[in-house]
């Protein structure tokens, strides 16, 4: 079946679809990311990209070959990123030996497990621009290829839903891109230039993508060192803009085995490691928000569709909730956004759903403010401010160890395990575990006493308090650690 875009799975009023790419065109061209909001608590705005960093980059690979898997795939983990693969179902096999270079469905199955998105290719790599427009029931139409390949895909992968189409060999006009439109929320092409923050309707069908094109000979790895520059000094030039773009690439193999490649511009191992190496530190330095083309597609479509309302709002807590216009079922991405909290809060934490965080406030130019992931239309927010010190995920200083309870959620009970070191000149150490509500006020005195250095795990009970996220402290000399536990009646 067809996703929201779709109103008929037959025949296509061409004349109608191109009549929306022009409203929405209208529509985008209207939409002010720098708009900063200066109201009280609970005001919002989004961020231009996820984290509030400068700009975002998709890295792509076509055709679904079996490097993907054995190559690519364990570079990008290795650094933590994620990309878009874009497969052609009908290629793909249940093992191996496959189809000529192609990989089979478990190896796409488990990327997806991994966070990278599997997106459609097509069926059989036509040249769409040559075909019919014919409908969902014609193989051979540019319906049928786009309809049964998103459905095949489906079937296969999950737990994510396939969301974008990579035209094959980038042809594409629009006529293809209109039909695209009824099935994908956005479709890739190539070409150098970068997109728009807010792309419009057409923008959003002809998407650009940077193809690195190594030049011959290609005799040893520093060969193509040339080409990882340009890259590089072109994504730089894409973060001074603020925008975003995508990177296209097909195989990825050992050097000693690209001549022996016949695929289109082949990135070796050893090239492709620098280039992620790369795009880590781009990204740890706030500069460049790296992921998939869906996510990103979903982001934008978020961030320049949301509205907002302020529950209630008092110098300890902020109830709001964000929405949006879309599809919740494929738009549940987190958005990042700026929310004004009293000056006086230097912490909070943050509770939508199940979700859980705690944040730091900070002031900018619009006041004291917090950046926070909400997801559109994904429950009420509530934010409280914290009347605690610090709150710290991971605790491992001064030779002591505060762990995370377990188990976590708990009813009604929980053990917290701590670790106390030899350090200094005595071996006694004075030492109190506490624990706090939202609000920061004690519920419980856990430990309050001196302690010899060793290991050590206390129960603590919470048959007589409320459901919700509490705190414990750890002060050990001048050692000073907290982290939070949720109890679930």
């Amino acid at each position: 079946m067809l996703n929201q875009n779709n109103r008929n799975t037959g025949s296509i009023n061409h004349q109608s679809a191109f009549l929306l790419i022009i409203v929405a065109a209208v529509l985008f061209s209207v939409i002010d990311l720098s708009a900063q909001v200066t109201g009280g608590p609970g005001d919002l705005w989004a961020a231009k990209w996820k984290g509030d960093k400068k700009a975002a980059l998709a890295i792509t690979f076509d055709d679904g070959y079996l490097s993907q898997f054995e190559n690519a795939r364990p570079i990008l983990n290795q650094f933590g990123l994620k990309a878009s693969f874009y497969v052609m179902p009908d290629f793909l096999t249940d093992s191996l030996p496959g189809i000529w270079r192609y990989g089979t469905w478990a190896m796409f199955q488990a990327m997806s497990l991994e966070g990278h998105e599997i997106g459609s290719h097509s069926l059989t790599h036509p040249h769409m621009t040559e075909l019919e427009a014919g409908d969902t029931l014609t193989p051979g139409t540019i319906l049928y290829e786009l309809y049964f390949s998103k459905a095949k895909i489906d079937n296969r992968i999950t737990n994510q839903e396939c969301i974008t189409f990579a035209y094959p060999f980038a042809e594409h006009n629009r006529l293809v891109d209109s039909l695209t439109s009824l099935v994908y929320e956005s479709a890739r092409a190539n070409g150098d230039t970068i997109n728009p923050a807010s792309p419009g309707f057409e923008q959003w069908y002809s998407l650009s993508a940077m193809e690195v094109i190594f030049d011959e000979p290609r005799n040893s790895p520093e060969d193509d060192l040339d080409e990882l520059t340009e890259l590089q000094n072109w994504i730089d030039s894409l973060i001074s803009t603020g925008k975003w773009s995508t990177l296209l690439g097909h195989e990825v193999v050992p050097f000693d085995s690209i001549q022996n490649t016949p695929t289109r511009y082949p990135y070796s191992n050893e090239w492709f490691t620098g280039l992620c190496s790369w795009l880590k530190l781009k990204s740890d330095e706030q500069k460049l928000w790296i992921e998939t083309l869906g996510n990103i597609t979903k982001y934008i479509r978020e961030r320049d569709s949301y509205s907002y309302e302020v529950l209630a709002a008092d110098e300890n807590s902020i109830n709001l909730r964000l929405t949006d216009n879309l599809n919740d079922e494929i738009y549940n991405y987190p958005l990042t956004v700026f929310i004004k909290v009293p000056g006086n809060w230097n912490y909070a934490l943050l509770l939508q759903g199940d979700r859980v965080d705690t944040l730091t406030a900070f002031t900018n130019d619009s006041g004291r403010v917090v950046l926070a992931d909400i997801i559109p239309d994904g429950g009420e927010v509530s934010l409280y401010r914290m009347n605690i010190t610090s709150v710290e995920d991971d605790v491992i200083a001064n030779n002591f160890v505060l762990y995370q309870n377990y188990p976590n959620p708990f009813n009604p009970s929980t053990k917290i395990k701590f670790t106390i070191q030899t350090a200094g000149a005595s071996l006694l150490k004075f030492a109190q575990l506490k624990v706090y509500d939202i609000l920061g006020k004690e519920v419980a005195t856990l430990i309050n006493k001196q302690l010899t250095p060793g290991d050590y795990e206390v129960k603590f009970n919470a048959a007589g308090l409320p459901s919700g996220v509490y705190f414990y402290r750890l002060y050990a000399g001048e050692f000073s650690a907290i982290k939070k536990m949720l109890l679930l009646k």
